[in-house]
């Protein structure tokens, strides 16, 4: 959906996935898993009687702010760190199932040219995320262009699905897909559900030690989005596991009342329902889209500080004029380094960390720091040379 749908993580996270965008990588077209949501909200976690030193001091504080340290500044490494062991064969062929969403055409043209650099033919064909039947289309298509690897982002598939491309002696590369069973012929599923939960747990940190203990904290969340349930369990976890004074309300949004841009008022109406609450959540970047004037039209400008999962340009530029107070970095291209990286292994029949490839560097954004980790395209840099990186890694520098 991450997402890209991300998580379409676009986030296609998202359905990489803007899910995802991003959602576009986070959520790219999670709409195919959509199994009935509701719209209620649940709360975990309890106002504390203790003193507010108490709060400050505790061992659970303190140990949020020592877990979060690693992230405060931009990583400088990627996760692989093996290089292959040989010159990957040329030619094989990778065909992309991919969507219009601008975040999915994002990964099809870092795809492509990741495939030309290594002197690996490469499509794309085309299906419209509204319509399950046009995925069947693109993949029976994408078979007759006898694809050694079929990508996706976002689209959980069925054991139809996966059995047509083993039969076809193909296999398939995923990003921001869940659930995802990764097994043959299935080698890889980037930025997946354990990336969700990273951030989950790194912005719990931040909430926890910026409120010393004693945040209470409305979060958004889309049931219909499985990959999204990751961040939301994380962040709850960490906060029931190291602030018992913290208080967390899961705010569910319905998938009609998201493509109806409901989620401002819905959110604003949790706030007046809980108005001891000072933070307010976004489980992935564009799903925040309209909350900064809704906050200030309901009188709560200034009253509640923003945070979320997996900035999009908007959140970035919020930090950066003081209007949101943290997110976390995600990129939904990263993905694709991922998923090359995979299909070179695959290609030398070499294995794939399967953990390295579900989880994605972050880092826990502020103003202060935001600024150096945009790059030209408004997207945060994870890192900065990490494309220059895996290159070295497969001798295409």
């Amino acid at each position: 959906m991450h997402h890209t749908n991300r998580r379409g993580r676009t986030k296609a996270r998202p359905s990489l996935g803007a899910l995802a965008g991003l959602v576009a990588a986070l959520v790219l077209a999670l709409t195919f898993a959509a199994c009935g949501s509701d719209d209620s909200s649940s709360s975990s976690g309890s106002s504390s009687g203790g003193s507010s030193s108490s709060s400050s001091d505790s061992g659970g504080v303190a140990k949020a702010k020592s877990q979060l340290t690693p992230f405060e500044k931009p990583p400088t490494k990627i996760l692989q760190t093996e290089p292959l062991k040989g010159a990957p064969p040329k030619g094989k062929t990778v065909v992309f199932l991919g969507t219009a969403d601008p975040n999915n055409k994002k990964l099809q043209d870092s795809l492509k040219s990741l495939a030309t650099a290594a002197g690996w033919n490469y499509s794309v064909v085309s299906y419209d995320p509204a319509n399950p039947a046009t995925f069947n289309a693109a993949l029976n298509t994408a078979l007759t262009k006898k694809a050694d690897y079929v990508a996706e982002a976002g689209i959980p598939l069925t054991s139809s699905m996966i059995q047509k491309v083993k039969d076809a002696g193909a296999k398939w590369v995923l990003t921001s897909v869940a659930p995802a069973d990764v097994k043959d012929p299935v080698i890889v599923n980037a930025n997946a559900s354990d990336n969700d939960e990273q951030m989950g747990k790194v912005l719990a940190d931040f909430f926890i030690s910026d409120s010393n203990g004693k945040g209470n904290i409305v979060i958004e969340h889309v049931p219909a989005y499985p990959i999204l349930g990751a961040f939301t369990d994380g962040f709850q976890a960490e906060v029931k596991a190291l602030c018992p004074g913290c208080k967390v309300t899961i705010q569910n949004i319905t998938i009609p009342d998201l493509t109806a841009g409901k989620v401002p008022s819905i959110m604003v109406s949790a706030l007046r329902k809980n108005p001891d609450a000072d933070y307010i959540g976004f489980d992935v970047g564009p799903f925040a889209a309209g909350i900064d004037s809704a906050l200030a039209a309901a009188g709560f400008a200034g009253k509640v500080k923003i945070i979320g999962e997996a900035a999009d340009e908007a959140a970035l530029a919020a930090l950066e004029a003081g209007k949101h107070t943290a997110w976390t970095g995600f990129n939904p291209v990263y993905s694709t380094y991922v998923m090359m990286d995979a299909m070179l292994r695959d290609s030398l029949g070499m294995p794939v960390d399967q953990k390295k490839a579900g989880i994605q560097p972050t880092q826990i954004l502020t103003k202060d720091n935001v600024a150096p980790v945009i790059n030209a395209d408004k997207q945060w840099l994870e890192p900065a040379d990490a494309l220059d990186q895996y290159k070295k890694l497969w001798n295409l520098q």
